[in-house]
């Protein structure tokens, strides 16, 4: 069956020229003048480390996230193998009861080793409450109640409990903190997720499900997001083990290779530690700054990628079903599509428990939901300015698509404007719509990579009208990468219409 192109293959091919030529380019740029500036540079707050001993070079270690996560890939996965083996020999002798119990019992193991009693005693706290929540009332409204609590309660304990003070009083690092804290609010969405699937399904009694699903080793300090009904797939057996086995070697191989690769290139990229050096970046170019933008996005990316792999690739070895991987930040160009694509999982979360359930009982329009799931997303993530600018022009963002879709669904599509211009002129002015709110997409994220000022410097660079012949340049490199991100789509939906036709 043939469905139609809405452009050719040449101009498609144009589009991928230009965009891969440009962005090669400005990366080129950036690492260039980045590597000339640190060139003699007195390393005075350690933005750098002694590099691989085959290359004569230091290497970026301005990235507190990467430098915690290669941290972690020392003994996190060698506590994660034992858990796994130890859970699939019981799971094959169905003894899933002893198998709840070693799920809590070796992930209690890893906290009060690794990090202290002090430590458990936090991260057990959420589950604790909402399961006495649970066991007085079935309410939807007061589990969303216990959870406002709880998350006004991890603020205070984040910016006011763990102060330098408390951590040498309790023998914790930075380090340590930051785990601690992110597995706190990997919890607080667990708990959420147990308790209104619980309500939902009728259940009569609180199970060790509960402790189960909240301290499961893969997913406890490294995400995603996994809800409950998918969870109890490890409580399922199959005749495939020799199967995920192999799947399961693969794929830390292949994860291995991303963090090989990207420990590689800060050797030579040094995108993180510029991130303090403002009055520099404000000298850049326009092709080295927006360089700068793209490896930074990039780097984010990857970065997701290894961790979410590696705990996904353990996860599905044990039969859970588990969210898809961050989709590359170069081939999305709407809004809508990265926050379903990036971190699918928070956004099921968003989607099951928030923005559904919402439209379905309160709102009738979309714009509202979305509101609430932004201002949790807000809170979720943490208080700062930077989230919340990052936040709040994420959210404008999607109210202009929505906006924009509404006005093309309603009357566009009805005019005579597509019999006049045709398809492809139509998808071309799409684009060229689209380009500018992605280059509010691309700044948006730069206050949440990397901070209030930085973001400040792209927003004053875009809205310089000395330098508006540059911004149109970057307009049309942004047009092509719509084109490419929209092929890609209709790509994957024809693919999708040929298969459910065959």
């Amino acid at each position: 069956m043939h469905l139609r192109r809405d452009i050719s293959q040449s101009e498609f091919v144009i589009y991928v020229l230009i965009w891969v030529t440009c962005v090669f380019f400005s990366i080129y740029c950036f690492a260039t003048s980045a590597n000339k500036y640190f060139q003699n540079y007195e390393d005075h707050y350690s933005d750098f480390t002694e590099g691989w001993s085959l290359i004569s070079r230091r290497k970026d270690n301005g990235d507190p996230e990467w430098r915690l996560m290669k941290l972690l890939l020392k003994t996190v996965p060698l506590w994660i193998i034992f858990s796994c083996f130890v859970s699939e020999v019981l799971r094959q002798f169905k003894l899933f009861q002893l198998l709840q119990v070693w799920q809590i019992l070796i992930s209690t193991t890893f906290i009060i080793t690794e990090l202290g009693i002090l430590p458990l005693g936090l991260i057990v706290f959420q589950p604790l409450l909402f399961a006495l929540v649970l066991f007085f009332t079935r309410s939807r409204f007061i589990i969303w109640v216990t959870n406002i609590l709880t998350l006004l309660l991890l603020f205070m304990c984040r910016h006011i409990g763990f102060s330098e003070e408390f951590l040498a009083e309790n023998k914790l690092n930075q380090e340590s903190a930051h785990v601690i804290v992110t597995t706190i609010y990997w919890m607080n969405l667990k708990c959420v997720s147990y308790c209104i699937d619980f309500i939902d399904s009728k259940q009569e009694h609180i199970s060790l499900t509960f402790a189960s699903y909240c301290l499961h080793m893969p997913n406890l300090v490294l995400g995603p997001f996994v809800s409950y009904k998918n969870f109890e797939g490890c409580y399922k057996t199959d005749e495939c083990l020799w199967d995920r086995f192999l799947k399961l070697i693969l794929n830390i191989f292949r994860f291995l290779f991303w963090f090989v690769f990207t420990d590689f290139f800060l050797h030579f990229i040094y995108v993180n530690a510029v991130v303090y050096h403002y009055e520099w970046i404000k000298t850049l170019g326009s092709w080295s700054l927006y360089g700068y933008g793209y490896t930074m996005g990039q780097f984010f990316h990857i970065k997701y990628v290894i961790m979410y792999g590696l705990s996904t690739t353990f996860q599905k070895f044990e039969n859970i079903e588990v969210p898809s991987l961050p989709i590359c930040i170069g081939r999305v160009h709407l809004y809508s599509d990265m926050w379903r694509y990036f971190d699918a999982g928070l956004y099921n979360f968003l989607q099951s428990y928030m923005y559904i359930p919402l439209m379905k009982n309160f709102f009738k329009y979309r714009l509202i939901p979305s509101l609430i799931c932004f201002t949790f997303i807000y809170v979720w993530h943490g208080t700062d300015e930077s989230i919340l600018v990052w936040s709040v022009l994420n959210y404008v963002g999607i109210v202009i698509e929505q906006v924009s879709k509404w006005i093309d669904d309603e009357y566009l599509k009805k005019s005579t404007l597509e019999i006049m211009v045709g398809p492809k002129w139509r998808r071309r002015i799409t684009c060229a719509a689209a380009s500018p709110l992605l280059a509010m997409s691309c700044v948006s994220n730069f206050y949440f990579f990397s901070g209030n000022k930085v973001g400040y410097i792209f927003v004053s660079r875009l809205l310089n009208y000395d330098i508006l012949w540059s911004n149109l340049i970057l307009l049309v490199i942004l047009y092509t990468m719509c084109q490419i991100s929209t092929e890609i789509k209709s790509k994957e939906k024809r693919s999708s219409q040929i298969h459910k036709k065959n």
